[in-house]
């Protein structure tokens, strides 16, 4: 699929429609990467009746046009960064024009995908969910910080693996930050890797199923907060 951002990037995505009313992921990839980092999700969302919809950023796979001209992440700056978060909210408006309110959105980031995903929130996007692969406080420019110092409401699964030092930082310490400021979040430890390789680094259902299993529980409504392995501070 392809579809336009509101400064006039053309962006690729994958998308699968979801069943029976079901969530649908939007998944932003991380730096340098691309939509197909998130195969392994896909396919149980798929068997499991979810939608998803797998976007290339400005700038990297199939997204390689911006106003015209070419765009390549290889040459961006500070501000090309932060508006990354435009082409979250363009695959918003996409799927909105098939029918899907962002209440029935979860957003799924890896890396900065993670951090951009969190800005799209602070930037009105209200989804169901946010899941949080490997966030840093800050990744070129885009912090995540800001989104847990008040309660939005938005229940968030976050994941990291310790031998992945920073990003595990940084999510020990917005676990500890959802806490005090009431953000209902889950708190998962990865067997290691960063970003998507968390799911390649555990045998099934390992992180997919974890992410899966909270879907459910969002969906049901029975989302608590939940904190594990948070007992490395930062220092």
């Amino acid at each position: 699929m392809r579809f336009d951002t509101s400064d006039g990037c053309r962006l690729e995505a994958f998308y699968q429609a979801p069943s029976s009313g079901s969530y649908v992921f939007v998944n932003a990839h991380g730096l340098g990467s691309n939509k197909s980092e998130w195969g392994a999700l896909e396919a149980e969302l798929a068997k499991k009746g979810y939608g998803y919809l797998s976007l290339d950023f400005r700038g990297h796979g199939g997204s390689l046009e911006c106003g015209g001209a070419p765009a390549d992440y290889r040459s961006f700056r500070a501000a090309d960064w932060t508006s990354l978060s435009k082409d979250i909210k363009a695959a918003a408006a996409f799927l909105k024009k098939k029918g899907i309110a962002a209440r029935k959105l979860i957003l799924c980031g890896a890396s900065i995908g993670a951090n951009l995903s969190l800005k799209a929130v602070r930037e009105g996007l209200r989804p169901a969910g946010l899941v949080l692969l490997s966030p840093g406080l800050v990744y070129v420019g885009v912090s995540s910080e800001e989104f847990f110092k008040t309660d939005s409401g938005i229940p968030v699964f976050i994941a990291a693996s310790r031998n992945d030092d920073y990003a595990w930082q940084s999510s020990v310490y917005l676990a500890e930050q959802a806490g005090i400021s009431g953000v209902r979040a889950v708190f998962r430890a990865g067997a290691g890797g960063h970003g998507v390789q968390m799911f390649a680094s555990e045998e099934p259902p390992g992180m997919i199923g974890a992410i899966l299993d909270w879907a459910k529980k969002l969906k049901t409504g029975t989302v608590k907060r939940k904190t594990e392995n948070n007992s490395q501070k930062i220092r």
